[in-house]
């Protein structure tokens, strides 16, 4: 039997307007302002699909609803064999109408980061479901993001909007040198890159093998790097073991080097917790379960 063509009510376009506009309505009165940020692939690998080489330059702002209201999900923080763990997730909605008027793109695409202000959190979407609630009245107005914590792995992030690029800089792995004597005409700049080259020598040609970085922050006697590549050592010796700024002949002696995230950045409580064990367990034990016999 077929169906009756009074009742039919999947193709009335005037119809999905109307709950399209609802929704879009919707969203602005309960959602929150997000920052869609877009993965770009450098390069794409045949086996794996991944990208090491991946950035993040543009943005987007559109309102987002956080359908897990009570915040976020997922595991929660936990200890595992690797340390410390943040595993939480959420699930944002956003309008497919206003996705593709504000990005001029179809869909948003796993791998991309959302930026959360509220929380100044990064967050990666791991799943676009694009089917819930499904075709109402015989179309889907929204798409389900489902996200987790993002994890940073040395990616070129740069938006050129400074509460992203600030926050990116203090969850990041930093390396921090302490440098001695300078020499040269310059300084160090925000965001160039600085290398040492192989032997710590101040002059030579660049290989593969020298030590690379750029550059987060610079005063008279520290230079914190990010993205860095290679070992950067300190020595006594102050005829090598420099860092050279890459648009000038300026250079300084490292004295000293510290490796680590922001104390504000939530991501280095794997430090606090091996302070704490110091506390009340001896690691110079050497047999834990008696004496030897």
């Amino acid at each position: 039997m077929a169906l009756n063509k009074y009742f039919i009510n999947h193709n009335s376009t005037q119809e999905q307007t109307l709950i399209e506009d609802l929704v879009v309505e919707t969203i602005k009165i309960h959602g929150f302002d997000m920052y869609y940020i877009p993965r770009e692939l450098a390069v794409q690998p045949d086996i794996f699909g991944d990208d090491p080489m991946s950035s993040f330059r543009q943005h987007f702002i559109m309102e987002m609803y956080l359908q897990s209201v009570d915040g976020f999900e997922g595991d929660g923080d936990f200890i595992g064999k690797f340390g410390l763990e943040i595993r939480d997730s959420a699930t944002f909605v956003v309008s497919k109408k206003r996705f593709q008027n504000i990005t001029d793109k179809f869909r948003p695409f796993e791998g991309d980061l959302l930026y959360f202000p509220h929380t100044k959190k990064f967050l990666e979407i791991k799943f676009v479901e694009h089917e819930n609630p499904f075709y109402q009245l015989g179309k889907n107005y929204v798409y389900s993001l489902s996200v987790e914590l993002f994890q940073f792995s040395e990616e070129n992030i740069n938006t050129q909007i400074d509460e992203i690029d600030d926050a990116v800089d203090k969850q990041e792995y930093t390396l921090t040198l302490t440098l001695g004597s300078t020499g040269g005409n310059g300084t160090f700049s925000i965001g160039e890159s600085v290398f040492s080259f192989n032997g710590g020598a101040t002059q030579g040609s660049l290989t593969a093998s020298d030590s690379s970085g750029t550059v987060v922050s610079y005063s008279s006697n520290k230079l914190v790097l990010k993205n860095t590549k290679g070992p950067w050592k300190k020595s006594t010796n102050t005829l090598n073991r420099y860092a050279i700024s890459s648009g000038t002949v300026f250079h300084a002696a490292i004295t000293s080097t510290t490796d680590k995230t922001d104390g504000n950045s939530g991501f280095n409580d794997n430090l606090l917790i091996t302070d704490k064990l110091d506390d009340f367990l001896d690691f110079s034990e050497t047999n834990p379960f008696g004496d030897l016999t």
